[in-house]
């Protein structure tokens, strides 16, 4: 009978504490409350949208592609977008890491944020705004560095226009190494009085 008196108070002992547990993890402390973010332009969106467009578009264009010394420039047609304007698809100024380090600065037609931690990637993002208050023409500067290898990178792109990326890279080991992309569109007006000739 004792055996059986001691049980049940440790049974009872564990259901209480159970039960303050779960009453506890059910409200929520000032800890747990979302601290308001400022959110910033879905840049990700946008080059999704424009990524979509040049497929369908399917334009021409001139690229040229330099790597340290060597040069080579191209008439084509992208057949890759996704792939083309990754680098630009992939800077997500929403992202958590960023939270607490950009700071905005606005004007009448453009947006310039830039970090104030050296050990995030993003240096400054530029958008800037056409007449009719779409985003036109992006700049953006990153800087990744860890124990192997610092890369700077200077992203442009102007929509309609052009786009082009530029990478400074520093590996340990195998030294410096320099990438330069550029992709200017041939609008149909060109392409017709080429056909022409």
């Amino acid at each position: 009978m004792y055996w059986y008196k001691t049980k049940n108070t440790w049974c009872r002992a564990i259901m209480t504490v159970v039960i303050i547990a779960l009453f506890l993890s059910c409200n929520s402390s000032p800890k747990d409350k979302k601290i308001t973010r400022e959110t910033y332009f879905d840049i990700p969106g946008y080059f999704k949208t424009e990524i979509a467009r040049l497929t369908q578009e399917k334009p021409f264009l001139d690229k040229t592609v330099v790597k340290d010394s060597l040069s080579e420039t191209k008439e084509i047609q992208i057949t890759d977008w996704e792939n083309e304007l990754s680098s630009f698809a992939s800077i997500d100024l929403n992202k958590p890491a960023y939270a607490g380090v950009l700071k905005k600065d606005s004007t009448a037609n453009s947006v310039k944020i830039t970090s104030s931690d050296p050990k995030v990637d993003i240096v400054i993002v530029e958008i800037i705004y056409g007449d009719n208050g779409e985003p036109a023409t992006f700049r953006i500067q990153r800087n990744i560095q860890n124990s192997l290898y610092e890369t700077r990178e200077i992203l442009h792109y102007t929509k309609n226009k052009g786009y082009s990326l530029e990478k400074h890279q520093s590996v340990l080991i195998l030294g410096d190494k320099y990438y330069y992309i550029e992709g200017v569109f041939k609008h149909q007006t060109e392409l017709a009085k080429l056909s022409s000739h």
